[in-house]
């Protein structure tokens, strides 16, 4: 399946082939129809990712935090190689979009195979062919 995915080391993004996800017993897996790309929220994202490791850290105090508490318990030589390491990992774009349930969780009763949802939440809404969605993140479209 095909999914959008960013570098945050770089702010590239790429297409890319990857497994589709497998429905887990607290949600179901949507085939997407449409997922919404918003211009602030995303456009903000790929604008933190370019910029150096300073600017990440004045656009984001909070994980800069999270990185100094690190390195005062962990060393200043692993915290470094481990947000080096976070920063070049591909992380998926998406936290809204549409789309038919294809697969439903042993624990899900709400929705149905066929069922037409809408779906948000990052991490699970992402830009990408299939996606899946614990049952709290989707509602049942009203469309037909």
């Amino acid at each position: 399946m095909k999914q959008i995915l960013q570098n945050y080391k770089t702010g590239k993004l790429k297409l890319l082939d990857v497994p589709h996800p497998i429905c887990q017993s607290n949600g179901v897996l949507v085939q997407t129809e449409r997922s919404i790309i918003s211009v602030g929220t995303e456009r903000a994202s790929i604008d933190l990712a370019k910029k150096s490791y300073i600017g990440k850290a004045k656009e984001r105090p909070d994980l800069a935090k999270q990185v100094i508490t690190k390195a005062r318990n962990e060393g200043l030589l692993n915290t470094y190689k481990n947000v080096i390491s976070k920063l070049d990992q591909l992380t998926p774009l998406g936290y809204s979009a549409s789309g038919i349930v294809i697969s439903v969780g042993d624990k899900v009763t709400e929705y149905s195979t066929g069922d037409r949802v809408a779906i948000a939440g990052a991490g699970y809404a992402n830009h990408a062919e299939i996606n899946f969605v614990p049952k709290n993140l989707i509602v049942k479209s009203q469309i037909l």
